[in-house]
């Protein structure tokens, strides 16, 4: 019983010295805790912006890279598709597939078909000028 009133006497005495020093202690915590919390929540806040925005601007930049494509690469790709009207599909594997009207279609291949003449004409007399050239030279 002794240990007891020990106990309960050293907490009292604790209490009564100590309180003072420890409200104020907890709170200066709270008050710097309050005063601190909104401006370290902003900085972090322009932070993580600034590294959304460099993070968008790089893939910005990479999708830009490999949507550069030379006039090159492109020659030959072009294929005349074939006159049918078939209603077949083409992917047979259950993959999703755009479809469109036989109207769109007709159009689209007429649209290809008059690209890939005109091509074919730019050919011709580009070639009929260089052998024209040619003959010119060849009479002097």
């Amino acid at each position: 019983m002794e240990s007891a009133l020990e106990t309960v006497s050293t907490w009292g005495n604790n209490f009564t010295t100590n309180v003072a020093r420890d409200w104020i202690r907890l709170i200066l915590i709270l008050f710097g805790y309050m005063l601190l919390r909104p401006r370290m929540l902003s900085l972090v806040g322009k932070m993580q912006a600034k590294q959304q925005t460099d993070e968008d601007d790089r893939v910005k930049q990479e999708a830009e890279e490999k949507a550069r494509l030379d006039p090159n690469s492109l020659r030959g790709l072009v294929q005349v598709p074939e006159d049918t009207d078939d209603e077949e599909d083409e992917q047979s594997d259950g993959k999703a597939k755009v479809e469109w009207g036989k109207q769109a279609r007709r159009r689209q291949r007429k649209m290809i078909r008059k690209i890939l003449e005109a091509e074919e004409k730019v050919r011709e007399q580009d070639e009929a000028e260089s052998d024209k050239e040619i003959e010119e030279f060849l009479e002097q």
